[in-house]
């Protein structure tokens, strides 16, 4: 079935916001890992977590239809284009 215009610019919002909430926890989790006890435990579960609530948002709000999908991986990829370049860090730098 195929989805109208409105729906597909919703589904890219909605994924941007989801993949804002992804790398924003990615990011936090590495400025974390300096004082962690356990950063391999924390790095796994951290993983675990965002891909958990990651996948099931998106399940949820596409109802798994392809096109849905599509434009949410889009807004998912906007939104690591635009943090790469807000926060990217530059080269022999720590962040």
């Amino acid at each position: 079935m195929s989805s109208d215009l409105p729906t597909l610019a919703l589904m890219l919002v909605l994924g941007f916001l989801l993949g804002l909430a992804f790398f924003l926890g990615l990011w936090a989790t590495l400025r974390h890992l300096p004082r962690a006890r356990h950063p391999a435990l924390l790095t796994l579960a951290s993983l675990l977590v965002r891909l958990a609530l990651l996948l099931a948002a998106l399940a949820l709000l596409s109802g798994m239809q392809a096109d849905r999908l599509l434009a949410a991986l889009a807004g998912i990829i906007l939104a690591r284009l635009l943090l790469h370049r807000r926060i990217g860090v530059a080269r022999g730098q720590t962040p």
